[in-house]
């Protein structure tokens, strides 16, 4: 037969921290499309730089990491200007090119 105290110990809860909300480990918005700019921006910097068909195809990869991430939506601006600076650089643009990517960059870091 159980005692009351066995009772009452059976159901007590362990001491511990209380945890009201898991916390929310995802990267923050843009990650992968600030990685993917921040690549092609030491790429660029470079003596002997990547064609500029192969960083465009970069930002690009970037922009569908983005999106299949379903981060797109929040950083939508962004998007929009690393789409702009990779059909730059298909054309032959890269000193305008750049100047967007930095933006860019700086936008992202501040999210």
């Amino acid at each position: 037969m159980t005692t009351d105290a066995a009772r009452r110990s059976a159901t007590r809860s362990l001491p511990g921290p209380r945890v009201d909300s898991p916390p929310d480990i995802r990267p923050r918005a843009g990650h992968e499309l600030r990685v993917g700019v921040e690549r092609v921006l030491a790429r660029l910097a470079e003596p002997n730089a990547a064609p500029a068909s192969r960083l465009a195809d970069d930002l690009r990869t970037a922009l569908a990491r983005t999106a299949a991430t379903g981060d797109s939506c929040r950083v939508r601006a962004q998007c929009d200007g690393v789409r702009h600076a990779a059909d730059l650089l298909l054309a032959g643009e890269v000193a305008v090119a750049m100047p967007i990517l930095t933006r860019v960059r700086a936008d992202l870091a501040d999210r």
